[in-house]
Parts: C-alpha cells; structure tokens; sequence
C-alpha cells in the first residue's frame, strides 16, 4: 500500500504558537505557495510545469472498500441497508496540513477484522430468510442441491467478487458447501447461507483488486487494465458501489478495453440516480464539511449551534454541489450560483424569510451578500473558529483545495492572535499577528484570501459589522501567476471559477478522488488532458468527470516494484 498511502503530517493547530528563531527562518525560506511534485503521498504534481509522458500511468493500490463502498455494494448485492456505518471500518478524518481531501481506508487491525465478520454474519442472517431473492436456482430435489450450489457460486460469486471466480476459488467455495452439509449436518439453505457469510469476509469482495482472466496487457512500461478492472474502478468512482447489469456485460464483452467504449459507460452511468450521491461524497469531503459535526461552537455566541443544524448545513452543501455538476453541469454555477434549498433553520442563518418547517425549499440569495459553494454556512462553519471568523482557515482552504498548493508544516509555537477583543475588527487582529517574524510566510498567502470572507462570521451569517466597526472583506490572491485583488468572497469566487489554475487543480481533485490516491508525475499528462477536456468543452463538470474516467492513468497502471506479471 505505500504506493498510495499518506505520510504523516503535523496536526494544522490555527493559531500558530511561537518558536524559536532558527525555526521560524525555516518556515519563511520554504514559502507557502509552492507545490510538491511528483511525490507520491506528499501532495501531488499537479500544475502547469511542463507535460507530462502521455504514454504515462501510475500506480494501483491495493485498497479495502470504504465504509460507504462497503455499505451500497451490501445495498446492491443483497438488497440490505440494515447496516451503518459504525458497523464496518472506517476510515480516519485526517485534518493535517496537507491532509488527502478524500476518504482512504485505513489497514485491517484486529478490531476491523472483527467488524468485517460481524458484518458478514449479520448480512447472512438477515439474507437467510430470503434466499430466492440471490439463488438462481431452486433445487426439485436433494439431488439437484449440489449443482444448485456450484451455479450459486458461480453467479452469486461473480457478482460478489465482481469479476467471474478463477478455479480455485470455485472449488475452495464448493469444498465448503461440502463440509457444511457432511460435518456441519446444515440443510442446503444453511450451507448456502454460510458460503455467503464467506464470500463476505473474502479478499475478493473486501478489497479493489478484480483481476481479469489471461495475461495481463502490457504496453510499454505500463500494463493495460482488463475489462472487469475498468468496470469496477468506473463504478466505484462514479457509483461508489458494485457494477449493475449492463456494466457487467460490457466487461463480459470485451467493451471496456477502448476509451470510447469507457466514455459510453460513463455518459450513461452519470445519468443514473446512484450518480448523485457520488458527487455529493466528492463536494463534502474536497472542503472538508464532511467534519462539521465536529465543529465545537462557542454556545454563548452561537446558541443555535447544534448537530441538527450541523446536518442541515452538510445536507444542503450536498445538494448544492451535485444540484450544480447534474443540474446546468457549469464551473461557473459551482463557485457562483445564486440558488439554493434551505428549511426554517438554515433560513434564519441566511436572512431568508418565508421558509418554515424542516424540509428544505428553493430560495435565491441577496446576490450581494452570497452566492456559490464557498458562501454556504457548511463551508463557512468548517473554515469559522469557535468564536468567529477565521482568514487563516479560510484561506488555507482556498490555496489547498482550489489551487492545489501545498503548505509547509506550521511552526510550532508562533503565538497566537489576539481573543476577540472590543475595538478590534477580526481583520485587525490578524494583520497585527502577521507582523510577527515567524507568521509573515504562510499567513502572507493565507490571510488576505481569507479577508475576502468577513462578511460571513463563525457558522456564515452575513454581517456588515464586527465589533461594532465596518468589516473590511476586500483582499487579494496570487492567481496564475498574477496577484488580483477583489471586495469580498463574491468577487474572489468569481475570479476562482474563472483561473485556469483553479481549473486545474479541480480536475487534479477529480482525479485524487477517482484514484483514491494522491496524483504523480505518471498522472500528469493525464490530468492536463482533462483539464483541457474540461476546458474545451466550456468547463462543463460532466466533461471533465468523463475525461478523468477515460484518462489513460484510470485505464492503465504501473506494475508495482517485483511485481511478476502473469
């Protein structure tokens, strides 16, 4: 797994704390807008410098499905959505520095392994009263139960394993039917329901790796993946669950194999309902709102802070964002929309009259106060301190997941800003901490991006004050190349939706989630071919999914280090 795992990296603790000196000249000689390339694990090779190989692809993992994996293919394979997701292993909210944005599991320990079989037997059991709905057969007599058994293993396997069963696993299953009906003494729906119980805690449905029948197809330094590796890697991207029907067939008849072939599954998958979840999973955890619930409010500033209105908030940045990517498709109506869906409680944060009730309804926003992703109250509640505002969360967000920057570990002990303090704006108390030596660096990058949101305190209602003085929301940002400034968040968004930089870092993104890996410098041709797909095609974020899907790095893989190929 070290071709795609994370490193470690020091917990981001805003404020900074002081340090000493030679520390400090550390931090300001690294800088704060640079990028790590070609790094596996360290942040990614995304940017503009130079083309990448175009014959190029990087690494396959070998990684267990995720907690949600896990939960829809238990969905898609057995019709079950008892189990949640404290019942399977999950995965850690890594918040470091230069945390990877999307979920990766974590190594099977001892606990997991448990949970994997509880899992499993609660599957079973609750699958052991309707076992019609996953034979495919009914066997006229105790005759026919054995050859009953091995078509059961065969198809019920193929689609658990998703992929069909090599020999060896069909008879290491049938010898298990066997030894539950001789030594167990179990009838043939008992048996049945223990090859289920197996199959579930098997390598082949826990973990991605759906190895094709033949030799594998090399081409040059990087080997071809076969039709039921495509299959499963576009369905867990797009569905984040097991392939249907119709991608099982494809898979069968070889039409996976082409980029074409690819991007019909695809169009066609991204009109499924099951897509919009998907990208409601990549829009909540690429700004880390996935977390909010964790986000402690001061309850004497933000008394109606609490987990409801935590999961209201989550909710509706959900449905914005997959609203937005299946909805016009436009770059543009991500970071700049003016249309959300709001119940009372969001309302009441929003200014919005004339909404009551829990479910959510249609509202525009004052276009002069809010409007796109990052003015909602899920984002600004995740980037807000405890008792307010935060430039320097705010702004660590813009750089690392908009641009794609990578940050230096901060400091240790940079003393930190001032507590809200009467007669001080929180944009005051700020630039007076970044005139300590040892914050100038990073706080230089961050602090005048997050500026832009000031308007918006701790959980994003808009203000005009704070402490009593104007707010000053006015800021700038290095964008391609070039330091802009803007008046507030609407103008910094719209500057966002329009830099080719930004472009490209959220096809990088796109391609870290498709992946589930940070991206290298093998990636880099593919990310810049759809960056320009995504580009050409007027930024129309369908485009660019497909364009990552059909990417020569999702199709193909560099063997692992003594790998031996069949």
């Amino acid at each position: 797994m070290s071709d795609g795992s994370k490193i470690t990296h020091t917990r981001l603790a805003f404020p900074w704390r002081a340090v000493g000196a030679s520390a400090c000249a550390v931090v300001l000689a690294l800088g704060c807008t640079g990028k790590i390339g070609g790094q596996s694990g360290t942040g990614g090779s995304s940017g503009t410098g130079g083309a990448g190989d175009p014959n190029a692809a990087g690494v396959l993992p070998l990684r267990r499905l995720t907690s949600r994996e896990y939960l829809n293919t238990a969905r898609d394979l057995l019709g079950d959505s008892t189990l949640g997701a404290a019942d399977v292993p999950g995965e850690s909210d890594d918040l470091s520095n230069n945390a990877f944005p999307f979920r990766q599991p974590n190594v099977i320990g001892t606990l997991d392994a448990g949970n994997l079989q509880a899992a499993a037997e609660a599957l079973a059991t609750n699958i052991a009263t309707k076992l019609s709905t996953v034979l495919p057969c009914t066997p006229a007599n105790a005759a026919a139960e054995a050859a009953c058994a091995t078509q059961f293993i065969t198809t019920f396997g193929a689609k658990a394993y998703r992929r069909p069963l090599g020999t060896t696993e069909v008879n290491d299953l049938t010898t298990l039917y066997q030894t539950a009906r001789s030594t167990l003494s179990l009838d043939f729906n008992g048996a049945i329901d223990m090859l289920i119980e197996a199959m579930l805690q098997a390598p082949g449905f826990v973990y991605h790796w759906e190895m094709d029948p033949g030799a594998a197809i090399k081409d040059g330094s990087v080997v071809q993946l076969g039709n039921y590796q495509v299959a499963n890697r576009l369905s867990y991207f797009l569905w984040g669950t097991m392939p249907d029907q119709t991608l099982f067939a494809a898979a069968a008849a070889g039409q996976l194999a082409t980029a074409d072939g690819i991007q019909a599954q695809a169009e066609r998958m991204l009109m499924d309902s099951k897509a919009k979840d998907m990208i409601a999973d990549f829009i909540d955890d690429w700004l880390d709102v996935n977390v909010i619930s964790s986000r402690p409010k001061d309850p004497n500033i933000y008394s109606m802070w609490n987990q409801d209105l935590a999961t209201d908030m989550e909710n509706e940045f959900r449905s914005y964002g997959s609203g937005a990517v299946l909805g016009t498709g436009l770059f543009s109506d991500l970071l700049t929309g003016p249309n959300s869906s709001v119940n009372q409680a969001l309302a009441t944060i929003y200014g919005v009259t004339g909404v009551t009730g829990t479910t959510p309804q249609p509202v525009t926003f004052d276009s002069t106060q809010r409007g796109g992703l990052l003015t909602l109250a899920g984002f600004l509640t995740v980037t807000g301190a405890t008792d307010g505002s935060s430039p320097v969360r705010r702004g660590h967000a813009v750089l690392t997941r908009l641009l794609c920057n990578v940050l230096p570990n901060p400091p240790a002990n940079v003393p930190p800003p001032k507590p809200p303090t009467a007669g001080l704006t929180t944009r005051q108390r700020f630039l007076e901490h970044d005139q300590n030596a040892c914050t100038g660096s990073c706080h230089s990058a961050m602090d005048p991006i997050g500026f832009g949101f000031e308007h918006y305190d701790g959980v994003g209602e808009y203000r005009t004050t704070d402490q009593s003085l104007p707010v000053d929301a006015s800021g700038s940002i290095v964008l391609d190349g070039q330091t802009q400034t803007f008046t507030d968040a609407l103008g910094l968004a719209s500057m966002l939706a329009q830099s080719p930089q930004v472009q490209e870092c959220f096809a990088t993104q796109w391609m870290r989630y498709a992946l589930n890996r940070w991206d290298t410098s093998a990636d880099l041709a593919s990310i810049q071919g759809a960056t320009s797909t995504f580009q050409a095609g007027g930024l129309n974020m369908r485009d660019l999914i497909a364009a990552v899907a059909t990417s020569r790095t999702f199709r193909y893989r560099t063997p692992g280090a003594g790998e031996i190929l069949p």
